[in-house]
């Protein structure tokens, strides 16, 4: 296990020092490569250097290279271009100007001394809600060509390729990864949390009934999960656009490390991004032939299926399972934080982000209420304003585009529409890999609308 640790490690710092070139050479995009290769292994690496090296200083390197690529991308764009800064024109859409209010808001609930939470624990709180607006920002202002864009495929693919041969080692062996790495200790001295459930992680490492859950190599199985929703989503892309190029395999192993890694939530977003696919392809017979299926399928369950699943089901609907309960509470507790606290009670007080101390969080497994408890009513319209137009936006350029900018445009829009569920019962934008990826492509695609819309006007004078 070390010589597979050292592999990591050195395949990280491989691809960092490759996109730090990319980004040097002015070629910006390049961080969506290391936001694919290296962010679905950034937790796991930690835990395996801290294995290893037996130091904290380790890990808070990895932990600090992250920061410093997306902060040197930054730095690249701004500076790194012939043009001075204040000579440049930019053409701010509705979706830019919501982003940079968003971004304008976090700033000020970081500075202002509101809540339990130290200044130290804000900053870096409002750090990782930067990142997601300069990886917005990043994607708003390159351009994507045929031949990058198969380049990002076939990172996506191998990707898949690599957990799942990893969801296979655990399940022959009946034994997490995260184990052999001894994740609970990393957990324990780095991160103050400590090991929870029959398996010695946490309780997302098991189903009802202690059935394993895997995560290969990603931190725990709903990380896993949420990304294969942006994974299903590149490969079903194909059912409505080029039938020959469908790819049965790849899309056989996603299917399987659904099950692997066995998230209701994400399963249920799953078959609900099959149904706004149809949608958006008006293949209204089959989504009605879809949905019937499933609604018999389900009643049949729960009338004939084994007394396991049909609990499972009764349960999750009723909220009487641990899982589901644990949501409600939370949920509650985050609802009436809000009503209490209209303006938010300050940021670093809820989820479990980097920053949050967990004796002070108020709530925690909803990514709207999470913002809600901290800055406010505000903050959630903000959100849920942004995500419904990228989704509405996203769609309207799939129906109006080709190739490669109709492919990223259904990817966006369907991973977004999927990920809604998850953001209702976790703390979503903390799954790193799948977060950033589409808020990449979502900037690229909101600079695709503004041209086409800039085209459509221009063509009615």
């Amino acid at each position: 296990m070390i010589l597979i640790g050292l592999l990591f490690i050195i395949f990280y710092f491989i691809i960092f020092i490759y996109t730090i070139d990319k980004i040097s050479r002015g070629k910006i995009e390049y961080i969506i490569i290391y936001i694919c290769t290296c962010l679905p292994i950034y937790t796991t690496l930690q835990s395996q250097a801290f294995k290893i090296f037996d130091s904290e200083i380790i890990v808070t390197i990895i932990k600090l290279s992250k920061d410093l690529i997306f902060i040197y991308a930054f730095m690249i764009f701004l500076f790194g271009k012939n043009t001075h800064l204040f000579k440049r024109l930019f053409k701010f859409s509705l979706v830019d100007k919501l982003i940079l209010f968003f971004t304008f808001l976090v700033t000020i609930y970081a500075l202002i001394p509101l809540g339990e939470a130290d200044i130290f624990s804000k900053l870096i709180y409002a750090k990782n809600l930067y990142i997601i607006s300069i990886t917005y920002l990043i994607g708003r202002n390159i351009k994507i060509d045929q031949v990058f864009f198969n380049t990002i495929k076939k990172t996506l693919k191998y990707l898949i390729l690599s957990f799942t041969f990893f969801l296979c080692f655990e399940f022959i062996l009946s034994t997490h990864f995260h184990t052999i790495i001894d994740f609970s200790n990393y957990n324990t001295i780095i991160n103050e949390i400590d090991s929870q459930g029959n398996y010695g992680l946490s309780w997302s490492f098991e189903s009802q009934g202690s059935s394993p859950r895997y995560a290969a190599f990603f931190a725990d199985p709903l990380e896993l999960s949420a990304s294969l929703l942006l994974l299903t989503s590149l490969l079903i892309f194909n059912f409505w656009n080029n039938k020959r190029n469908i790819n049965y395999f790849l899309l056989f192993m996603v299917t399987s490390a659904f099950f692997f890694s066995f998230s209701r939530g994400a399963i249920v977003a799953c078959v609900g991004i099959i149904l706004f696919g149809l949608i958006l392809n008006k293949n209204y017979k089959i989504l009605f032939f879809i949905i019937a299926a499933f609604l018999l399928s389900t009643l049949s369950l729960v009338s004939f299926g084994s007394d396991e699943i049909r609990y499972l089901i009764v349960d999750t609907i009723k909220f009487e399972n641990t899982s589901s309960l644990g949501h409600l509470v939370e949920w509650i507790e985050g609802t009436l934080s809000i009503l209490e606290n209209p303006f938010g009670i300050g940021l670093a007080m809820s989820g479990n982000a980097s920053g949050v101390d967990q004796t002070i969080k108020v709530g925690g497994e909803n990514q709207f209420l999470i913002f809600g408890v901290q800055m406010g009513l505000l903050s959630i319209i903000l959100y849920a304003s942004i995500l419904y137009f990228i989704i509405r936006r996203s769609s309207q350029v799939y129906l109006k585009t080709s190739n490669l900018d109709k492919h990223i445009s259904f990817i966006v829009a369907c991973t977004k529409f999927g990920l809604l569920l998850p953001l209702l019962t976790s703390n979503a934008e903390l799954y790193l890999f799948v977060s950033l990826t589409t808020w990449f492509f979502a900037g690229y695609i909101e600079s695709r609308y503004t041209e086409i819309k800039f085209e459509k006007n221009k063509s009615i004078y």
